[in-house]
């Protein structure tokens, strides 16, 4: 964590000049990485060249990989990512040690995920069984992410509901979803085919864009969710 405190950090000025675009993001960003991630930023390295930001370094858990990425993404001026961080290993963490844990997790954490077993190998988690829904397979996904020493998790996960609704349905099952939610659904238009939903359109914020995806994964039949959808307008950082 920074010993700053709540003070932000200051722009980087090279040789008296105006800091680039290029700095004002890697600046950003690793304002934000402190911010929402605290001491798990510390050992994380930030490099932009034209929008195109690379990231390396080591965190403990595999889910806090993540989240660095998902908060890199929401930055504007962000055009692409290379996520290079690694994980931390303790030797003393095995794949069978590693195993159970995740299994616990699966078992305990909640009842939707009580069909899911997992197989660790070299730290890459293999989870398997059956979940009604994409939105459990992605929280089986999360909670095995949690575990310490897991570098990666495949999801082989089926589907109970896979097939069992057409295509029109699924989509009509979004939009109640939607209109039971607190979202502004009006300008989001939804394509599905085969199960696979792919979401497009404008809404205000990142979290309403995350919410959309999370509703469509919720819904039984749908295997898979693109969320193309935009936000309506771009935050003004002044890059």
């Amino acid at each position: 964590m920074s010993n700053n405190g709540n003070k932000k950090r200051k722009n980087v000025i090279i040789n008296d000049k105006i800091p680039t675009k290029d700095q004002l993001i890697v600046d950003y960003i690793k304002d934000q990485l402190e911010e929402k991630m605290q001491e798990s930023a510390m050992d994380i390295n930030v490099f932009c060249k034209d929008g195109y930001v690379h990231m390396s370094g080591m965190v403990d858990v595999l889910t806090e990989k993540k989240f660095a990425e998902e908060i890199v993404m929401k930055i504007p001026g962000v055009r692409k990512l290379e996520n290079k961080i690694t994980i931390a290993m303790d030797s003393n963490i095995t794949d069978k040690h590693m195993e159970k844990e995740v299994v616990d997790k699966l078992h305990h954490n909640s009842e939707r995920t009580l069909s899911i077993g997992a197989k660790v190998d070299r730290g890459v988690v293999n989870l398997m069984g059956h979940a009604d829904t994409l939105q459990d397979c992605h929280k089986a996904m999360d909670l095995a992410s949690g575990v310490r020493g897991v570098k990666d998790v495949v999801n082989n996960i089926n589907i109970n509901s896979e097939g069992k609704y057409t295509d029109d349905t699924i989509s009509n099952n979004i939009l109640q979803a939607y209109s039971n939610s607190p979202l502004d659904y009006r300008d989001i238009t939804r394509r599905v085919s085969n199960g696979e939903v792919i979401l497009s359109g404008t809404l205000d914020t990142h979290q309403d864009i995350e919410l959309a995806k999370e509703i469509a994964m919720g819904i039984e039949g749908v295997v898979k969710v693109r969320n193309n959808i935009q936000v309506r307008k771009t935050d003004d950082l002044n890059l």
